[in-house]
């Protein structure tokens, strides 16, 4: 597969057959992950690789509990009847055969604590450049991958920390499943600006439609100016 199928080929993924990922092809997505730029090569990142079923299924447990009540019912505010049918598309989490949990950890002293907003800022920046680049090499490889953000929505992951023995001043930024996925191929359609713009809250209608395509380039891309169009005279 090229660079660019990889990349606009990826697609969130919760449905996984429990065949084990080869520890080769584990390697070769964090390879890609660490690849990725970071500000002054800081490269503020760690990767907990969880393989052992057990703990497997204690993190796939927790993403699918903390997805309800946290995600769907906290942040969207979803009407109870939508939450069940919501909450069923996560059933088959728990066979997933690898979870890879991305932490922050600032090793670098790189600037006075005026700035530290600034540079934990950058620093997430640096974690989103590379979790894309391990999802893309997954994709390369066959693999499906999704992304969970529920752990800064819990304490920093502090259920997960404890779990995977995370150090206190570490902090959990994200996870992905990784594995064969058990579900076919999904085209990316384009869809309008409105879809995104005009969602609200405890609409399940409109959170599907949320989830159902990529904008359009003339969309997100101004040329120039904020507002000039390509191709604009």
């Amino acid at each position: 597969m090229q660079t660019f199928e990889a990349i606009t080929g990826r697609h969130g993924v919760l449905r996984y057959r429990s065949t084990p990922v080869e520890p080769e092809r584990i390697e070769r997505v964090l390879q890609a992950a660490v690849a990725a730029p970071s500000t002054a090569n800081t490269q503020p990142w760690e990767f907990v690789v969880v393989t052992d079923p057990p703990l497997v299924r204690q993190v796939a447990a927790y993403l699918v509990r903390t997805q309800e009540e946290f995600v769907f019912r906290r942040l969207l505010e979803a009407p109870e009847a939508f939450v069940a049918p919501l909450i069923r598309q996560y059933d088959d989490l728990g066979q997933v055969p690898c979870f890879i949990v991305l932490c922050r950890h600032q090793r670098v002293d790189l600037a006075p604590p005026a700035y530290s907003a600034v540079i934990r800022d950058w620093d997430l920046c640096s974690l989103g450049a590379a979790m894309a680049n391990l999802m893309a090499a997954a994709t390369d490889l066959g693999l499906g991958t999704r992304w969970f953000g529920n752990p800064v929505m819990d304490e920093g992951g502090a259920f997960l920390k404890r779990l995977l023995g995370v150090p206190e001043a570490g902090e959990i930024v994200a996870v992905t499943p990784l594995g064969y996925h058990d579900e076919p191929a999904k085209q990316r359609p384009r869809q309008p600006l409105e879809a995104l713009s005009g969602f609200r809250r405890g609409d399940a209608r409109k959170l599907a439609a949320l989830l159902r395509g990529k904008l359009a380039l003339d969309e997100v891309v101004h040329c120039d100016r904020y507002g000039r169009t390509c191709g604009e005279a």
